[in-house]
């Protein structure tokens, strides 16, 4: 006997010291105090000794990425120090544990002002048209008093040696302007800019001058087309975004998205696809990226004593045995009783146990995730099961009858660990976290077998520093118990009564902690052009036709605002746009026609008739433009379709007295079905404009030509 249960403890011992691989405890014990050389040293040990244990090798690899954070956070703190040698040497450490993590070799380079980190896209230059002037470097010094504005023309171009063509409305109007200390580009574009004018470069020595209209710079202004790739923004969230931001009064950009390649193509002029570059530049960062460790610990201290006397049974039993033989029912008669004999009676006493009792309880960890995410996204981690919950409901076995048939349904009800975190990286190196964490756990079963479930829960949003950690406590389950068995009476006589009772003390306390810890792994890469205004051009005030925007000399501006408006100027002309102006749709399709005005007169009421084929397109709706929207938010808009006649009326007016649209816009927006092939048109068979004051003007219009098949 002996021999067999020395046999089964030698067994038990080889069987723990196989399920727990020392040198996996001692790494254990080492990573808890943060000794990571040490840890790694005995992981490393532990998988060599037991190459299939697949827990060895996922503890070496946690431990290994913990200690290439360690050293990052120490590197970033010696580099704020100043410590360049010291940091350098903490960020190789941290290389030499963590070799597969790139964004600790980017920031290294960036610290050590190496090379250019691989992936970063390399500044793109921008446009520059594709003629330049001749001329050279020598600057103007020229002064003119109420001189006609074709001589002043003329003067700079036999100063440079330019041929200056004019447009057929370009007017001669007396000016006069100092172009001293200015180069040739300078002086064209600030006399264009005096006299409300814009210059299109034609050729290397010729120059072509055009009234600055918006159809005049629809007709002369130089576009280009170029390709934006993006990579960390989509392109269809930014399309809306940018086509604001370029957007010019009197015409919006061409935009198309490549949902594949994720590029955006703009056609506009090169001012505006230069500006649209830089904006894209600036917002095509790509997003911070958090490593989260989460400890989460059940701390639960269950201390239970008992003390006393134990019967094991609370109750003294006699019965009378009788002499002779028993009967066979049980009943013995009267006169059979003999109650002078002791022999003839039994009694049953309680077994007393001395009980000295006492159990304790120790801290257990439920949790230890690693969770990396990118910041302004949520991070999701559950862990647990799934748990049937019954749900009977009653339905009558017949129509109209009573509900008394049972039907079982099964919810399924997550048990365990549920996770959701919401980082915000911030530019000062901290991090806010959303958190909400739930832990549910089975507490017994109800009636019928219905599980109950207990939920601890946390909904928080905590702000951090860059590694600082978080203690989050307070989920406490506190519960006392004492209880009291003995003898009734007995038990309740002081000193003496111990020995006919035994007392239990029961306190449960439980506690959920959590630790929470953030490190920012990469934030967004901001540098100093970003920090940079980008300044565009006034509309309007620009006097080159294409190229890059050019700083405008406030002097100068100064002394041209100045000069008085000749009287005899009247406003430019007006014009209604039905865009697009030819197309081709197939039957059954809807298509749009934006109806767009522009006009430099400021417009106080507008009403507009249109008119269309109906055998060929019938109109389904037509939607407010941008247009009213420049006078607020609540602006009378008129709108009328009569399909059966092919017309239709739309207009505006404006709420305030004496206050109007100046520049123009989207009037409307008309969506079409194309009902028939064939060919039509859509025409403005009729415009009804006045002024804030009430004086009409006229408007030119186009029309759209439609083509169904």
């Amino acid at each position: 006997m002996k021999k067999i249960f020395a046999l089964a403890l030698v067994a038990g011992l080889l069987w723990g010291c196989a399920a727990l691989n020392r040198s996996y405890r001692q790494g254990n014990e080492a990573e808890m105090n943060r000794m990571w050389d040490e840890a790694i040293k005995y992981y490393e040990k532990a998988s060599l000794e037991s190459p299939t244990e697949s827990v060895y090798r996922l503890a070496l690899m946690r431990a290994r990425i913990s200690a290439g954070l360690a050293f990052l956070q120490e590197a970033r703190a010696l580099a704020g120090q100043n410590k360049k040698d010291e940091a350098v040497a903490a960020y190789k450490k941290a290389l030499s544990y963590d070799p597969m993590n790139r964004a600790i070799l980017a920031e290294l380079e960036v610290y050590t002002a190496g090379p250019q980190a691989p992936g970063v896209k390399a500044e793109e230059k921008p446009l520059e048209a594709p003629v330049k002037l001749k001329v050279s470097a020598e600057k103007v010094q020229l002064k003119f008093a109420d001189a006609a504005l074709r001589s002043i023309f003329q003067a700079l171009g036999k100063h440079a040696g330019i041929n200056f063509l004019y447009d057929e409305q370009f007017r001669d109007v007396p000016l006069t302007i100092d172009l001293t200390d200015r180069t040739f580009e300078q002086a064209v574009s600030f006399l264009c800019l005096a006299s409300k004018n814009f210059s299109r470069l034609i050729d290397e020595k010729t120059v072509i001058i055009v009234p600055d209209q918006p159809m005049k710079r629809l007709q002369y202004e130089l576009n280009a087309i170029r390709t934006f790739y993006l990579s960390n923004i989509n392109a269809q969230e930014v399309q809306n975004s940018l086509a604001m931001m370029i957007r010019t009064q009197y015409k919006a950009p061409s935009i198309i998205i490549d949902k594949t390649l994720n590029s955006i193509t703009i056609r506009d002029t090169p001012t505006a696809v230069n500006l649209a570059g830089k904006l894209l530049r600036a917002w095509d960062k790509s997003k911070g990226e958090v490593i989260i460790d989460l400890e989460i610990m059940e701390v639960s201290r269950i201390k239970m004593r008992k003390f006393g006397i134990d019967l094991n049974q609370n109750s003294i039993s006699g019965r009378y045995s009788g002499g002779g033989t028993a009967p066979t029912d049980g009943w013995f008669g009267l006169k059979d009783i003999d109650l002078s004999k002791g022999t003839n009676f039994q009694i049953s006493l309680p077994t007393a146990y001395l009980n000295f009792l006492q159990t304790d309880a120790d801290t257990k960890i439920i949790a230890q995730p690693r969770l990396r995410g990118v910041g302004s996204e949520d991070i999701k981690y559950m862990v647990g099961q799934k748990v049937p919950v019954p749900q009977t409901t009653f339905t009558p076995f017949a129509a109209g009858g009573v509900s008394q048939q049972p039907i079982v349904n099964y919810n399924y009800q997550d048990v365990g660990i549920d996770v959701k975190i919401k980082p915000r990286i911030h530019a000062e190196r901290e991090v806010t976290l959303e958190l909400e964490i739930k832990i549910t756990s089975i507490a017994g079963a109800g009636i019928a077998g219905i599980p109950i479930i207990t939920t601890r829960e946390v909904k928080n949003v905590i702000r951090l520093k860059d590694g600082e950690t978080n203690l989050l406590a307070g989920l406490l389950k506190d519960e006392e118990r004492r209880s009291l068995k003995g003898i009734a009476g007995l038990s309740d006589i002081p000193l003496l009564g111990n020995l006919f009772s035994s007392t239990e003390t029961s306190i449960d306390q439980t506690d959920v902690i959590l630790t929470i810890t953030p490190y920012i792994i990469r934030t967004v890469s901001l540098t100093d052009e970003d920090a940079q205004p980008l300044w565009v051009d006034v509309e309007g005030l620009s006097g080159s036709g294409g190229g890059d925007a050019r700083p405008v000399d406030e002097e100068y501006v100064g002394e041209a605002e100045a000069e008085p408006e000749p009287e005899e100027e009247t406003p430019g002309r007006s014009f209604i746009v039905l865009n697009p102006a030819n197309f081709e749709v197939p039957k059954g399709r809807e298509f749009r026609i934006s109806v767009e005005v522009r006009s430099e007169a400021e417009i106080g009421s507008l009403t507009v008739n249109l008119g269309f084929d109906p055998q060929i397109a019938r109109l389904k709706e037509v939607s407010e433009g941008g247009l009213g929207r420049q006078l607020g938010e609540k602006v009378p808009f008129l709108k009328n379709i009569d399909n059966s006649s092919g017309a239709c009326t739309i207009g505006l007016s404006s709420p305030t007295v004496g206050k109007g649209i100046r520049g123009g816009g989207i009037l409307a927006v008309l969506v079409f079905e194309s009902v028939a092939p064939g060919d039509g048109a859509i025409t403005v068979t009729g415009v009804t404009a006045n002024g804030p004051t009430g004086q009409p003007f006229q408007f030119e219009s186009n029309e759209s030509r439609v083509t169904v098949r």
